[in-house]
């Protein structure tokens, strides 16, 4: 929905809430709009008509805050003559992009699209930095790799319209034999970061599958001995109160919220982002509860956003809605007016410095130190990543129900990809291998030795 308003200022920007549906504010130069994402992501766009389209078109501008209001305007008035002139903005866009070297537009890429800002967490921001500095970019001191690079073509400063499919092929060959794994980052990264920011059709950096390096599918799961040992260490109740037993998490040195967002995720198999993200006017509950998610993985493929929910799953949200609304020691207690009061699984850290900046992200976005303490007093002493929460849920809800189509449903995966879990279920192989006859009818027995 779209509403006049008194005259925008920095100040009216940053107050303005996250709705459960988009909305914007009209700016204060004809066509400039102000528009307010569910996610809290708050964004510049101007709103224009040419000749060659029928419809209005609509072109990004930039965030708030890193474009304030003065800025915005600004942009407006210039994307107003340059329209004024005969010239589309997107079109122009498109072919000045195209236009960059490499290694600039990556740089662009960095301060305008993988920001916090723009719910990239820091762990992924990182990764891709970590893959494009040394392969793309060069900067690195490693001898190897720059002995590697040297017998490649340096693509940092290719222009992006003239980069071929063969000359990134060679590149990620050279990747490829000093880390096959990098090697395929670096591919994903790429075709990411041209679907993100260039935005035009011919991606030199889609790599046919028979042409990647394979890499081992990581299907780790816990078993229903190690399930039950975990999730007692996730969830501790207050046996006098039935509410969270904050001493026993204090005493663990364990944080409550990071711990029943893994529970959630054991008891859902959803993905982390899936579950950190859930806002509760997606939490439906009633004679079916279930969550809506904006959106998933494999939604563009499948469709699939609403999940329903199983007894455990309810018990820990029921737990957490006891505790946000009327008890302040709570980890799950915010002011009235705190952003994170929508989050189900909200964060300490908002609001808190960190590196350039304050944390703007309201919900958890990395509970991997909790899962790996909880692994250890749980007493699972192997390295687990936290997508194992997923094939943990997948595995033993297979183990149960036998039931394939069930469990794509609860995925929301297809049956072909469901089918993977199905394969890890190991009782029906011990089951075979007990039927096997080893020995006689009458089996030999152990004496006891004095």
């Amino acid at each position: 929905m779209g509403s006049k308003s008194k005259k925008l200022s920095d100040a009216i920007c940053r107050d303005l809430n996250r709705l459960d549906k988009r909305y914007f504010k009209q700016g204060d130069y004809p066509g400039l709009e102000f528009w307010v994402m569910p996610s809290g992501v708050k964004t510049w766009f101007y709103q224009y008509k040419v000749k060659a389209k029928k419809y209005q078109q609509r072109k990004k501008i930039g965030n708030y805050p890193t474009i304030g209001v003065v800025e915005a305007i600004k942009r407006a008035k210039a994307l107003s003559t340059k329209i004024y002139n005969g010239e589309d903005p997107k079109e122009a866009e498109k072919t000045d992009t195209l236009n960059m070297q490499l290694g600039e537009a990556i740089r662009n890429y960095y301060q305008d699209e993988l920001t916090t800002v723009n719910q990239y967490s820091l762990k992924t921001i990182e990764g891709i930095k970590g893959v494009f500095g040394p392969w793309i970019l060069r900067d690195t001191y490693d001898k190897e790799i720059l002995n590697r690079l040297s017998k490649v073509e340096d693509l940092q400063y290719k222009k992006l319209s003239k980069i071929t499919s063969k000359q990134f092929k060679s590149l990620y060959n050279a990747v490829g034999s000093k880390s096959p794994i990098n090697a395929n980052r670096l591919q994903e990264y790429l075709r990411k970061f041209w679907n993100d920011f260039v935005k035009a059709s011919n991606n030199p950096f889609v790599l046919r599958k028979k042409y990647k390096n394979p890499e081992n599918v990581y299907l780790d799961f816990l078993d229903k001995t190690e399930l039950l040992k975990v999730m007692k260490t996730l969830v501790k109740i207050d046996e006098r109160s039935g509410r969270l037993n904050y001493n026993y998490y204090k005493q663990s040195r364990l944080k409550p919220v990071s711990c029943l967002l893994l529970a959630f995720l054991l008891t859902t198999g959803r993905r982390l982002k899936e579950a950190g993200t859930l806002t509760w006017v997606r939490y439906k509950p009633g004679e079916y509860p279930r969550i809506e998610l904006e959106k998933t993985k494999t939604s563009k493929k499948n469709n699939k956003l609403v999940f329903k929910l199983g007894d455990e799953a309810v018990n820990i949200l029921n737990l957490i809605s006891i505790d946000r609304l009327n008890n302040p020691s709570s980890a799950f207690y915010f002011p009235i007016n705190d952003p994170r009061n929508n989050y189900i699984f909200p964060s300490k850290a908002y609001g808190k410095k960190i590196k350039g900046g304050k944390s703007e992200v309201l919900y958890v976005q990395d509970p991997g130190a909790t899962w790996n303490k909880v692994l250890r007093l749980g007493g699972v002493e192997r390295h687990m990543k936290i997508h194992s929460t997923r094939h943990s849920f997948a595995t033993n809800f297979y183990r149960v129900t036998k039931d394939l189509k069930a469990l794509a449903e609860a995925l929301g995966t297809t049956e072909a990809q469901a089918s993977k879990y199905a394969k890890l279920d190991g009782e029906p192989v011990v089951e075979g291998i007990n039927k096997i006859k080893f020995f006689d009818d009458e089996k030999p027995t152990l004496k006891q030795v004095n």
